[in-house]
């Protein structure tokens, strides 16, 4: 009795864990789902943790994604997580930083309240900010964007140079995003995620660089 007992508590916790993660559409790999599951279950039991929200084109609907973004926000104490495995980008704020980044035009935060999934919030934390901030975000900087790109071009040529293609490939994508979130902003037009940009560049009658980035994402993924 007490072992199907906790047979089935074991169940109906994978069970609440798969139904969190459902706002992601798209995992990079099994161990890159496997480590936001242990993830969830921590915060689940650590206080401090007061919510993990999945972000970037893995909770859009695309045909495509390279990996997850996340965001958590703890109290105080940072918490003790594994190392995420490669496909899993980690940001970790402590609560009194959100609002002030936010103030700040912050990119990754600003697109993670409007676009963001919860995967867990504690008292609806996330829910609140959301509620407070969605109508008042900034956006992305076109010349921050704009630099960003200039650096993201001195790296493809010289990965070029080093005859490093992949990486060189990376960084000309790179290239290409950041100037569409550039052209993006200038028409007050906050940017989606990377796979949907080509179609938000021409309806704001980017052809060109809609047409160059697509290429380079159609190569890039073969």
């Amino acid at each position: 009795m007490t072992q199907r007992l906790t047979t089935e508590r074991s169940a109906h916790r994978q069970e609440e864990l798969g139904a969190a993660l459902d706002g992601v559409r798209a995992w990079p790999s099994r161990k890159a789902r496997q480590w936001t599951i242990e993830a969830v279950a921590l915060a689940k039991q650590d206080a401090a943790i007061q919510a993990i929200v999945a972000s970037g084109s893995a909770v859009r609907d695309v045909a495509n994604s390279d990996d997850l973004d996340l965001v958590l926000v703890y109290r105080e104490r940072r918490p003790c997580l594994r190392r995420p495995p490669v496909g899993v980008d980690l940001q970790q704020l402590e609560e009194t930083e959100v609002p002030r980044k936010l103030a700040d035009g912050h990119d990754f935060l600003s697109w993670a309240v409007r676009f963001g999934r919860p995967l867990f919030e504690r008292e609806q934390w996330w829910s609140r900010l959301r509620a407070n901030w969605n109508h008042r975000l900034s956006l992305p900087s076109a010349a921050e964007a704009r630099k960003r790109a200039r650096r993201a071009q001195q790296l493809h040529k010289e990965m070029l140079s080093l005859g490093d293609h992949d990486a060189a490939t990376e960084n000309y994508i790179a290239m290409l995003t950041q100037l569409a979130r550039a052209a993006l902003s200038d028409v007050g037009v906050l940017p989606r995620s990377r796979p949907e940009l080509a179609d938000q560049l021409r309806s704001i009658g980017n052809q060109p660089l809609a047409d160059r980035l697509d290429d380079a994402l159609t190569h890039r993924y073969g």
